[in-house]
């Protein structure tokens, strides 16, 4: 017995990798090479200087720093702090704060004007807004920025300032240190400002009840201050994506409705500072005392947690911890916000009674819903200047006072109002796929039929098909990832789930019909392949090839004393006589003949088997793709499509809108492979017509909600003219199937361009019958004097009497009578090819067996079999 191999063992492989990966993670020499810091050595240092500015911010007091400013007289005593960025020797452009802060002060009073009626403005700007503005800003706004007047070329001498990282941030290993390699460097005039502020569990102080005697401040306005931190978009046309995103962190007075913020990095010690960018002496004492609470929480946890987290709990890019070792050097920012005032509509109250703190009611109402009836929820506004210590650059929002107020600065809602809207579209775009999925059902019935099936474009399903699995891809990622919205984004994903499923099974089923018309289109191809491919040639003559084809000759007889010695004779066909008419038998049915040949093949035989040299190989059969193949295409492209538009994220912005179009009007254009299929196979109409309306306007919804609806929930700007030409797009092609279906599908198309197909729909003339112009039941009868008709079947008394230029069959599939138009002979044709011509020839059917039938009834025929009812044969597809 052959000995048998041992299974193998693949556990012992698992288990050598898995002490590999052990020992590997354990090695001392896992951390960086002798002589380089560890990313916990970063987050030591990092402690220290945190550390080392917070002693600042507890020791220093208001107008501790005030830099030399532009207008300032030279003999004025300028100070600094000793923070890293707030020192004289970092050579920030501290000389443009004092623009900066007029600015801000600008913007706050030109909202502040009209807050409250009957006092000068000067009092306005003392009064606090409790009760009018939203007290918690967590929202999103957006609006447009242009660079600031008060920063221009001609208004500011731009000085040239040489900022070395070494002495500024000294221990730091900076990914790069070239001033024109830094990001979030806004070079452009106006683009794009996104603004999401988020104010959810952070530390709040209310000044007015202090703990401690001493802290008490006299003030109406600045009791009230909390933390605030928000994610800021910049975009112009030299950055690419959505633009330079990141994070600041600051201090918020909602009673006031000022925010101030500011990024923080190891060139800049922002949040440490804050308090001495701020407008008055009660702002920067309210904010001294909160940050010093809040700081020092921080810069404990970063002690404790030194050896385990090594990131910087204020970094400035969102998503990335890249700056905990290696920083990229970027543009520093200082963000002044100013929140509007609402503008609260009571008719839409329902008959709420207003109320003094009405805005507070509505704030209490999102947060902690009871169906209280309160009116609609106002908009998001706000104001904001930026001012940028080391690039040296101021820009703002754009509106009043410097532009008309058309121009509405930031606008945008509340984040309980965005995801309540973002909620809502979810259950609308299911809607939408239950209509999809519908619509599907109803088509899938419909082509429920070989016949049917066939003439369904499978590019056009496919189509469909990897927008619904786009779609159900997302929204589970949505699920998973958003739990305010996972129950809205399930059932989202179901949907599109269920019309995946569906389309998945239509589309197996046209596979596996169109399986044999992708087989003779194959062999066709080879056919033309091998004609056109030269000759092989032929092999080289042998020896005893050449004697066997002399033995093959006919030999003359030989003459001998004994006679003539004839050949053999030669089998001759045999022949007979049937009532004096010859009836010739062939050859592979004359039995004797076959005997005669089987009993001599069968002597001439070998007793044992040998080998058929001109045996010739059978070619290999011809096999297409198989559904599982066609289906790991179809993923394929799917993952291929998810990987270029989330990289497409990041492209310039002109690139990424276009990028979006062109894929828009290709996935729109899912009508064009059935336009074509329909030429291909000479067919009128495959889908039903509640099918293609239905599914190009559900499938228009969404784009037509991205392109023209303002303040959408991704606020994504508006493109009417976009749309137009996708929507125009769509109509024209439905324009095209409607076509094809009254006038032909290959109607506009050159004869040359595709081949000849049957027409069911042929004028009929007496004058063509050789040319088979007239179906059986219409052809006059060769030695009557008159026209008669004959019948489509075999009764012969269903004849009846023409009627002027219409002559009358049956149809021998309802058995009733079907009048045809039919053309005299001799008479000019031209009239029937008008419309009135065409739509009385769509009345009738005309096989190429020459049988006529009406049209519904051979259409209802040909769902199920492409088989003549009388004749039975084959027909041409619809």
């Amino acid at each position: 017995m052959p000995d048998q191999t041992p299974p193998p063992r693949e556990y012992a492989r698992n288990v050598l990798i898995i002490l590999l990966l052990f020992v590997l993670y354990t090695s001392d020499s896992q951390g960086p090479a002798s002589g380089f810091p560890s990313a916990r050595d970063y987050a030591a240092e990092r402690v220290n200087r945190s550390r080392h500015s917070l002693d600042v911010l507890n020791a220093t007091k208001w107008q501790d720093f005030a830099p030399k400013l532009v207008g300032n007289p030279d003999h004025e005593v300028a100070r600094y702090l000793n923070l890293t960025g707030f020192r004289k020797e970092d050579d920030y452009a501290w000389e443009k704060f004092g623009l900066f802060r007029e600015r801000s002060e600008l913007f706050s009073q030109e909202v502040r004007k009209g807050w409250r009626e009957g006092q000068d403005s000067e009092q306005a700007g003392l009064v606090g807004l409790k009760g009018e503005i939203y007290e918690n800003v967590t929202g999103i706004v957006k609006g447009k920025w242009v660079r600031s007047p008060v920063d221009s070329k001609k208004t500011v001498n731009q000085r040239k300032r040489f900022l070395n990282l070494t002495e500024i941030s000294p221990g730091v290993d900076w990914a790069f240190r070239s001033e024109e390699y830094w990001t979030r460097n806004i070079t452009g005039e106006e683009g794009t400002l996104r603004i999401r502020v988020d104010e959810r569990d952070v530390t709040e102080m209310d000044l007015k009840t202090p703990k401690i005697p001493e802290q008490l401040i006299d003030s109406s306005n600045t009791d009230l201050v909390r933390e605030v931190e928000a994610t800021v978009t910049i975009q112009d046309e030299t950055s690419s994506g959505d633009g330079w995103e990141m994070k600041v962190h600051g201090v918020h007075w909602p009673r006031m409705g000022i925010m101030l913020m500011t990024t923080t990095s190891e060139k800049f010690a922002g949040i440490f500072g804050l308090p001495h960018l701020t407008l008055s002496p009660d702002l920067y004492t309210s904010s001294q005392m909160l940050l010093n609470t809040t700081l020092e929480k921080t810069v404990e946890k970063m002690e404790k947690a030194v050896w385990i987290d090594p990131s910087n709990p204020w970094t400035s890019s969102p998503g990335s911890q890249g700056d905990a070792m290696m920083p990229t050097p970027h543009c520093e920012f200082v963000v002044h916000v100013q929140v509007h005032p609402v503008q609260v509509d009571f008719r839409t109250a329902g008959g709420y009674t207003p109320i003094t703190n009405v805005v507070q009611e509505i704030e209490k109402e999102l947060r902690f819903p009871n169906g209280a009836s309160l009116p609609l929820v106002p908009r998001l506004q706000i104001s904001t200047v930026m001012f940028s210590p080391d690039c040296g650059f101021i820009l703002e929002s754009k509106g009043p006072p410097s532009f008309s107020p058309t121009n509405e600065h930031l606008v945008g809602k509340k984040q309980e109002m965005w995801l309540h809207n973002i909620k809502n579209w979810l259950l609308m775009l299911a809607l939408v796929m239950f209509g999809q999925i519908q619509l599907l059902k109803m088509q899938s019935k419909e082509a429920s039929t070989p016949s049917t099936v066939g003439r369904v474009s499978l590019f056009t399903i496919g189509g469909m098909l990897l927008a619904d699995a786009l779609f159900f891809s997302s929204l589970s990622l949505l699920s998973a990832t958003a739990p305010n919205l996972f129950p809205s984004a399930l059932l989202t994903s179901f949907a599109s789930f269920l019309s995946l499923i569906l389309g998945v099974k239509f589309l197996g089923a046209i596979h596996s019909v169109q399986e044999p018309e992708r087989l003779e289109r194959q062999r066709a191809q080879l056919a033309a392949q091998a004609a056109s491919a030269p000759p092989p040639p032929p092999p080289p003559r042998t020896a005893a090839a050449a004697a066997a084809q002399a033995r093959a000759r006919p030999t003359a007889p030989i003459i001998t004393a004994a006679g003539a010695d004839l050949p053999p004779p030669i089998p001759t066909i045999n022949t007979g006589t049937i009532n004096g008419v010859p009836i010739i038998i062939p050859s592979d049915q004359d039995i004797d003949a076959e005997i005669a040949e089987n009993a001599n093949t069968a002597s001439t035989a070998p007793l044992l088997p040998t080998t058929n040299p001109n045996a010739t190989t059978q070619a290999p059969a011809i096999a297409s793709p198989s559904f599982g193949a066609v289906y790991a295409k179809f993923v394929i492209s799917l993952t291929l499509l998810m990987f270029v538009s989330a990289s497409a994220m990041s492209w310039p912005v002109s690139i990424r809108n276009a990028y979006i179009n062109i894929l828009s009007f290709i996935y729109l254009s899912m009508w064009v492979p059935q336009i074509r299929r329909n030429i291909a196979r000479n067919c009128r109409k495959a889908l039903l017509w509640k099918f293609v309306i239905g599914q190009s306007a559900l499938r228009l919804l969404p784009f037509a909600y991205f392109y023209l609806k303002e303040n959408n929930i991704l606020f994504s700007e508006t493109d009417w003219k976009a749309f137009c030409v996708l929507a125009g797009w769509v109509w024209l092609q439905i324009w095209i199937l409607a076509a094809q279906e009254v006038l032909g599908p290959r109607w506009g198309i050159p004869r040359g361009w595709t081949e000849q197909g049957w027409d069911y729909h042929p004028v009929l003339r007496e004058d063509n019958v050789e040319a088979g112009g007239l179906p059986i039941g219409l052809v006059q009868i060769p030695g009557t004097p008159t026209l008669e008709r004959t019948p489509t079947g075999e009764d012969s008394g269903s004849r009846k009497k023409k009627d002027g230029t219409f002559r009358s069959v049956d149809c021998s599939i309802c058995m009733q009578v079907l009048e045809v138009p039919v053309v005299a002979a001799g008479e000019d044709a031209s009239g029937t090819t008008g419309m009135a011509g065409m739509l009385a020839r769509r009345q009738y059917m005309v096989t190429p067996c020459r049988h006529v039938f009406h049209s519904h009834c051979l259409e209802g025929w040909m769902r199920f079999r492409l088989q003549c009812p009388i004749c039975r044969e084959n027909l041409p597809p619809l």
